[in-house]
């Protein structure tokens, strides 16, 4: 009885002697936990005036946290900058910094970035989950054909696949899923990365670190040397590494990498500017693919609903393009406990995909503008952002106002003059309704101005069914 009481009094004593964590310790520990048990990508933690508010950005939208007293700040600061090896001094310039940690049992690679505000310091701390894998391409919401597409453009032994979209797009996701797909024992896959996000057996994957002179161009060099058959490249940002990626697709070597534009047909222009003669790009380029990341509805709590006449005022030439039925379709989350009555459970993608066929590629080596790639894609069959974005309406999988928030439109488009619905500049005949578009004489097919009372260069009045613009 002696012995088991002088036990219990030595391991009081011993658990005594175990220093409990600090205030700052606990909260970080605690906010980093709840980011990660509500899939939060970043964690704003945002001075104000006699609080701290912290908000998490949950499927690309912000969801208010906790509201922390001011006391706890600037420790709750110094606390993140000591865990990137920060200076917790400076406190007037922007500071950022790294670092790793295990929470909830994952490992996680944290990037936080100290802003000087007016009522203190703000910090956002992204979260990168060191996942052993990512999803595999049929798990992002591609269309099945557009899927075969992409799958048959991955097993070519060379070219060049670009991925392109803003930040925040899923675009690294993508890529991660096409390396999935195309993996083999005898392939020797490598990967330039900035961070690396997902670890995947059988690749060698490469960080990039610009501090100490390792750019994705300087590394990219280095990797060719590797005898390499597939190179992935996680962001093309200057002409440098555009010139060595896309003149390493054309002499033999499969080449994945990423753009931020806005679209397919827009990336050809873009590497037009970064300097990219015609020839390189017609030559090496397979295909362009273009995507945004859109939330779905809840399905437990989705429900019909009629959007309010002034939407349609706003955005004239979406009657025409969902239809007459379209307030049949049209759905959107009430809210409710299982999606945090937000409405919205989880992110899927909205794609298209330019492939450069002969035609598009001599389209390239003649520079042809945008509006003639566009229309020489679309002849080919090419679906657009909005027309992949308008299935998922009709299937109930998306709300309108989350499709128009999302996917790029051209405020100001041409739309017909009969039936509003969309036009590209070089349409003379609306696909929709097939009105004239552009008044033309009908003895000389010369293009007429609508103030025009005969044709300049025949003489003729034009009839007065000619058309009108």
């Amino acid at each position: 009885m002696e012995f088991n009481l002088a036990r219990r009094e030595k391991n009081r004593e011993r658990e005594e002697q175990v220093p409990e964590p600090a205030p700052a310790v606990r909260l970080q520990k605690e906010l980093l936990e709840e980011a990660l048990r509500s899939g939060a990508s970043d964690i704003h933690v945002e001075p104000q005036v006699g609080a701290v508010q912290v908000r998490y950005r949950i499927d690309g939208g912000l969801t208010a946290g906790p509201r922390l007293p001011k006391q706890v700040q600037e420790n709750l600061v110094s606390r993140f900058k000591i865990s990137c090896n920060l200076n917790i001094s400076e406190k007037r310039h922007p500071q950022d910094g790294s670092f790793r940690s295990t929470v909830l049992g994952q490992p996680l690679d944290l990037r936080v970035s100290c802003l000087p505000a007016l009522w203190g310091e703000k910090l956002v701390i992204r979260l990168l989950a060191q996942e052993s894998s990512g999803r595999s391409l049929d798990q992002l919401g591609i269309d099945s054909a557009l899927l075969r597409t992409l799958t048959v453009l991955a097993e070519r032994p060379q070219g060049m696949i670009l991925v392109v979209g803003p930040t925040g797009s899923g675009k690294s996701t993508t890529l991660q899923a096409l390396l999935q797909a195309i993996r083999r024992p005898r392939l020797n896959i490598l990967t330039l990365e900035d961070p690396v996000e997902y670890l995947q057996e059988g690749l060698t994957q490469v960080q990039v670190n610009e501090k100490i002179g390792l750019t994705f161009a300087a590394a990219l060099r280095s990797v060719l040397r590797q005898d390499p058959d597939v190179i992935m490249v996680g962001e093309i940002r200057d002409e440098e590494t555009a010139l060595i990626a896309f003149r390493a697709a054309m002499t033999g070597h499969l080449v994945l990498s990423t753009l931020h534009t806005n679209d397919a047909v827009a990336t050809v222009t873009r590497l037009f500017n970064l300097g990219l003669p015609p020839y390189l790009i017609a030559s090496s380029l397979l295909g362009i693919l273009s995507q945004r990341l859109i939330r779905r509805n809840c399905p437990h709590c989705r429900e019909a609903y009629p959007p309010a006449g002034e939407f349609f005022q706003r955005y004239p030439f979406l009657s025409p393009l969902l239809g007459p039925d379209r307030h049949d379709f049209l759905q959107r989350g009430r809210g409710c406990p299982a999606c945090r009555e937000t409405g919205v459970a989880g992110r899927e993608g909205v794609f298209e995909l330019l492939t450069v066929s002969p035609a598009i590629r001599q389209a390239i080596l003649n520079r042809a503008t945008e509006g003639e790639i566009r229309s020489l894609a679309a002849a080919e069959g090419m679906e657009s952002l909005l027309d992949c974005a308008r299935e998922k309406l009709r299937a109930g999988t998306i709300d309108l106002e989350e499709m128009m928030r999302v996917v790029p439109y051209e405020v100001g488009t041409p739309v017909c003059p009969v039936c509003q619905y969309p036009l590209e500049a070089s349409y003379r005949f609306c696909p929709h309704c097939a009105a004239v578009l552009v008044r033309q004489c009908g003895s000389c097919g010369q293009e007429l101005k609508k103030q025009w009372r005969l044709c300049p260069r025949c003489g003729r009045t034009p009839a007065p069914d000619s058309g009108g613009a």
